[in-house]
């Protein structure tokens, strides 16, 4: 028996823990008490990763479709079906192929897994499978400051003076991190929480704003316009390192002061109070949520302008954060798993930067971007024939019907998921504790995680799959490890240049960028490294949604603590699984959040059956009554499947907005 150190692979947090091996199994799990981001935690999710690595679901061995039934075959059987099925259609391929890739995935598998779309099959449609809020941030942050990820250092975050949680349930999503909150507030430190629901974080708030729905962003335009007249902005600091301050102030013109709370059901005072306080502080952090119910860009830009006018970017214990909730979604983007992307955060466009990366592959690549695999599955006008989908979570509740229409369809994956029988061919992978792999946290730190069992018989390591896939196609690779896949990367990625698996090998990971001017790395984004700061550009419009008499509420949907990415992964961990399954019985056909005076009008009690009504459909849960939602405000959660993919496809173009997208619905006793 040993113990092993690993890194957690259910959120972005990162955090260590130690898997208690023996015989080939994890037997049980540990914290690391000396680890910089989780110092000796974990939350209940990584206090119960061995379960889930112990899963008797896992695929064990390849699967073709015969008859219309998957039945066993090799992998040499299983990949020449995948490679003919899309060798038919590569004259089309910028067309008909599109690939979905995983935020789990290690950053080994996603970098070759974009090689393979881009020099094999000819596609530039490939898509990390998460919505917009993670793009979203990094397009932000990347135009702003030229960082394209998160600019602050959750190591300083215990001494940060000021802490804004912008409409994320943090101990919830990244506990880990919501603990260091609490240390922070415990040394001294001023919380405030804008958010439409009253969260866990927001009961634990100095001050929390409670906006109505989809009003979020004028608070923050609001802090701005009183900083601006206040004279609270740090001048010195904007002089010295900024660009379009003038005009983001001018775009602050349409914001009436009688008209803010007003929208937002937020007094002036306590905005004031927020925006003072931001201002005095010596060192300020924001968090906000960027996976699959993120923000849109136009409030990121305004909660990142908000706080290059205070001064509070780049400088000791600031930072503008987006937390990733799934572990490697900040990595997809690094190794460039978006239709328009490089590795590195780099256009597709960027002549030179192609350049390095066809001569490294051998081969050409197109710089046309490519399509987005969401947008081709909504797409009545798509002419998608072949999709390839790595470790599916999130797409099957809202495209289930469409992809059921598409002639080819391959999974790769290391776990069953109900995905699978829409597919033609499935490929099983080593999971990450049977491979050498690095994953990348939402504060841009990479860690290697190295072997600790051996994978069932003859499953093959993802880096050797997608290797075997290439070779079968008539592409040649010559990797003899993963850590010769890190190796190219740091050759054509610059924010990777000096990172390798031997370097990170007994250590607590290298933030990027980590190249010859930072060989260990960078915790922050620092003044001295960017010069100068752009300002986002903002939209201006401050409009809010508006219930009408015969919608009269505003729904938001989200997510219930429980219940991950629609549990393809927490059903196989016992004690998460538990406090799921007690919810569900307490609600099994799902909830909506109501509040008691929500529910008196409608005339139903918590639990009773409701019918959910909007323009376009409606959905039958039952009533949760509550008052962590305000009056007008309705919550429902992403808790079983079956409850709302139709009613979220009979809305997509509304829930595309982000998190602050709401529905006018009204409720109605069934």
């Amino acid at each position: 028996m040993s113990y092993k150190p690993g890194v957690c692979t259910f959120c972005g947090t990162g955090c260590a823990h130690l898997l208690k091996t023996d015989n080939g199994s994890v037997d049980g799990v540990f914290p690391v008490q000396n680890h910089p981001v989780s110092r000796g935690r974990l939350c209940v999710r990584g206090w119960n990763i061995h379960e889930l690595l112990n899963t008797p679901e896992r695929i064990t061995t390849p699967l073709v479709k015969k008859d219309g039934a998957l039945v066993p075959a090799s992998y040499d059987e299983a990949i020449g079906v995948l490679v003919k099925g899309l060798a038919d259609r590569k004259a089309n391929a910028a067309e008909e192929i599109a690939v979905l890739a995983s935020p789990r995935s290690s950053n080994e598998e996603n970098y070759l897994l974009t090689r393979l779309a881009r020099s094999v099959w000819g596609t530039n449609n490939i898509t990390l499978d998460s919505d917009s809020g993670h793009r979203n941030s990094l397009d932000v942050l990347a135009a702003g400051t030229g960082m394209a990820g998160m600019t602050g250092s959750l190591e300083e975050l215990r001494s940060c003076e000021y802490v804004l949680v912008a409409g994320i349930d943090i101990t919830k999503q990244n506990p880990i991190i919501g603990s260091e909150i609490h240390y922070a507030v415990r040394s001294g430190a001023t919380l405030v929480t804008v958010d439409s629901r009253k969260t866990q974080i927001a009961r634990l708030s100095t001050s929390f704003l409670q906006a109505r729905p989809g009003s979020n962003k004028i608070v923050y335009a609001a802090m701005a316009k009183i900083l601006i007249e206040e004279n609270l902005v740090d001048f010195d600091f904007l002089k010295k390192h900024n660009d379009g301050f003038e005009g983001f102030a001018n775009s602050l013109g349409a914001l009436r002061d009688e008209d803010i709370s007003a929208k937002t059901g937020v007094s002036m005072d306590a905005i004031r109070a927020a925006a003072r306080g931001l201002a005095a502080a010596k060192s300020a952090m924001v968090f906000f949520s960027s996976g699959i119910s993120g923000l849109d860009a136009d409030t990121i830009s305004y909660i990142y302008n908000l706080f290059l006018i205070a001064g509070k970017v780049g400088r000791p214990g600031c930072g503008v954060n987006p937390i990733a909730g799934i572990n490697n979604l900040q990595g997809g983007y690094d190794m460039g798993v978006a239709p328009d992307l490089l590795s590195g955060f780099r256009p597709i466009t960027d002549a030179k930067a192609a350049s390095a990366v066809s001569a490294a592959w051998g081969a050409p690549i197109s710089a046309k971007p490519g399509r987005g695999v969401h947008e081709l599955l909504e797409s009545g006008a798509s002419k998608l024939t072949a999709l390839i989908v790595v470790d599916h979570d999130e797409g099957i509740v809202r495209h289930a019907e469409r992809i059921k229409t598409i002639p080819f369809v391959a999974y790769i994956g290391a776990y069953k998921n109900p995905f699978m029988e829409y597919a033609t061919v499935v490929l099983p992978i080593a999971t990450y504790i049977e491979d050498d792999c690095t994953f990348t946290n939402t504060e841009r730190r990479v860690q290697l995680s190295k072997k600790k069992a051996d994978a069932p018989s003859g499953v093959l390591p993802g880096w050797k799959l997608l290797s075997a896939i290439a070779e079968k196609s008539g592409s040649k690779w010559s990797y003899a490890s993963s850590a010769a896949v890190m190796d190219e990367i740091a050759k054509i990625t610059p924010t990777y240049a000096g990172i390798s698996h031997a370097k990170l090998e007994g250590t607590f990971g290298m933030q990027w960028p980590c190249d010859a001017k930072n060989p260990k790395g960078t915790a922050r984004l620092s003044i001295e490294a960017s010069k100068t700061f752009t300002f986002a550009p903002v939209s201006g419009s401050f409009e809010v949604p508006k219930p009408t008499g015969d919608f009269p509420s505003l729904l938001m949907i989200g997510k219930a603590q429980h219940f991950w990415h629609q549990n393809n992964i927490m059903r196989k961990t016992s004690i998460p699984l538990r406090e799921y399954n007690t919810t569900l019985l307490l609600y099994p056909d799902g909830y909506v959040d109501i509040t008691a005076d929500e529910a008196k009008a409608a005339g139903v009690r918590d639990g009773w059956p409701v019918n959910v009504v909007s323009a376009k459909g409606s959905m039958r849960v039952q009533a949760r009554v509550t008052d962590e939602v305000g009056p007008g405000a309705a919550y429902v959660p992403y808790f079983i499947q079956e409850m709302i993919s139709e009613f979220l496809l009979e809305n997509v173009d509304i829930l595309k907005l982000g998190e602050d997208a709401t529905i006018p619905v009204r409720i109605e006793k069934v």
